[in-house]
């Protein structure tokens, strides 16, 4: 069955077939730049715009700052709470490190480390994930 629309006989074409539909798909959506200032309003839509406009700030962690410079901070206060952040972030990565099995966690001694519950809590499922792991690999 040969005829102007079906050339090829009974063979279909599909979309990967048809290059010319491909390529203009790719060119129908403009590439933005991430970082561009200009929050565009679509259709008279403010509410949307504004939306995006958070959305961005949130990502780019301008409200933390217009946060923090909303009052003044001591720079004793400024310097602890890096201090406190630096030690947080250091924490973390030693333990995804030691989940991971990348790193062995220091043995602690005495009980002065577990102050409350949570800490308790916490330094117990450490121990049993890391019992576990070392279980499963003999």
């Amino acid at each position: 069955m040969s005829n102007k629309f079906n050339k090829g006989g009974d063979f279909k074409k599909t979309f990967n077939h048809d290059h010319k539909k491909k390529r203009d798909f790719t060119k129908k959506f403009e590439e933005r730049d991430k970082f561009d200032p200009v929050i565009y309003v679509r259709n008279g839509n403010v509410e949307q715009a504004i939306r995006a406009l958070k959305k961005r700030l949130l990502k780019a962690d301008r409200q933390k700052e217009l946060a923090k410079r909303e009052f003044y901070e001591k720079p004793t206060a400024e310097r602890k709470r890096k201090k406190n952040a630096g030690i947080k972030k250091h924490q973390k990565e030693m333990r995804d490190k030691i989940l991971r099995g990348e790193m062995i966690p220091a043995e602690k001694v005495g009980n002065k480390h577990l102050k409350g519950k949570r800490q308790i809590n916490k330094y117990k499922a450490q121990k049993r994930l890391t019992s576990i792991r070392d279980f499963n690999r003999r």
